[in-house]
């Protein structure tokens, strides 16, 4: 019986640290998106890291894992360091959530360097997004209680985590700023369970080289991390929105987001049976022809467009033509028909 009570108290508690974080990792969305809030960054970074602890101690303490250090309960850090190595979250995950913690801890207790909007931006929305899902993986009939839509107004000019932090780290030997700001980052990720790295120890990794991000945990942060970017696109009468991902150099991790304004009849002018009949073949060889090439897909050569409720128009390009033109030049016996 009195076991019973206990297990009782228990799931009473971490339902109510469930609960509590909920509520404050909703505030930190409220904090970022205020339009009067002198205190911005650091509010929302305050009440990001305290709706993680807590959801982290509820995930412990369910899982039956303990969440003190002597007599008191463990540090944002320590918690979600130990859902880390208990393969709660991944590398990505913690990363992300863990540099939330380190700026909130030098918020906290300092002045906070200048933090650009794009890593903000970024942190904060994986954040949220990550956890919603640890709420759905560990505590599904609860994930009904956070909001599915906040909405975000964005008129700057912004590019990505992984542009911006480039270049702070790009400034940091010759701007104090810069380089706590990369330091306060880097320490976060490659929190060890127990304590930060000071800011001398962060020196040493690049101070007599070259090249500073790959010597830095960050680097490996941005390689493997997905980028966002809050992108308001306005659709004019007529006009259909479009936003197009491509890949970025090898050496460029920073991801590209290209607006393009697209008047469908006029820059996709032909239909697969109009293409057919200016490279004097039959709508089927084309058909095949332009699966051949992959020019389906390609936003360059082709849009499709829904004409009812059920079925589809492709519409292509002039480039699609001329593709295809060319093609057939270097190639005039080629069959679509063939097995090979």
């Amino acid at each position: 019986m009195y076991r019973d009570q206990m297990a009782t108290r228990q799931k009473r508690y971490y339902i109510k640290l469930l609960e509590k974080g909920i509520n404050a990792s909703e505030v930190a969305i409220d904090c970022y998106n205020r339009v009067h809030n002198p205190y911005r960054t650091e509010s929302t970074l305050i009440f990001a890291t305290n709706g993680w602890e807590l959801l982290a101690k509820a995930i412990l303490i369910k899982n039956k894992k303990s969440i003190m250090d002597r007599d008191r309960t463990i540090s944002a850090e320590v918690a979600l360091h130990k859902l880390y190595c208990l393969k709660y979250i991944d590398s990505n995950q913690s990363g992300c959530v863990q540099q939330i913690i380190s700026l909130r801890n030098a918020a906290s207790h300092d002045v906070l360097p200048e933090v650009p909007q794009e890593i903000t931006q970024h942190l904060l929305y994986f954040s949220s997004k990550f956890f919603r899902d640890l709420v759905q993986v560990h505590f599904p009939t609860h994930e009904k209680k956070l909001r599915r839509d906040y909405l975000a107004l964005s008129f700057s000019d912004l590019t990505t985590y992984a542009d911006k932090v480039q270049k702070v780290v790009s400034k940091i030997k010759r701007s104090e700023s810069d380089r706590q700001l990369a330091w306060l980052l880097d320490r976060g990720i490659r929190f060890d369970g127990n304590s930060y790295f000071s800011i001398n120890q962060f020196v040493k990794q690049y101070k007599k080289k070259s090249k500073v991000l790959p010597h830095l945990g960050i680097s490996d942060f941005i390689k493997t991390s997905d980028m966002v970017r809050l992108v308001p696109v306005e659709a004019p009468k007529n006009f259909t929105a479009d936003i197009v991902l491509r890949k970025g150099k090898k050496n460029d991790p920073s991801l590209p987001v290209i607006i393009k304004k697209t008047d469908v009849e006029s820059d996709y002018p032909y239909l697969t049976k109009e293409l057919a009949a200016k490279i004097g073949k039959t709508p089927n060889f084309t058909s095949k022809l332009i699966n051949h090439l992959k020019i389906k897909g390609d936003y360059k050569y082709h849009q499709s467009v829904r004409s009812s409720a059920t079925s589809e128009v492709n519409r292509y390009s002039s480039s699609a033509l001329e593709s295809l033109i060319t093609f057939l030049s270097k190639q005039p016996n080629f069959n679509p028909y063939s097995k090979k």
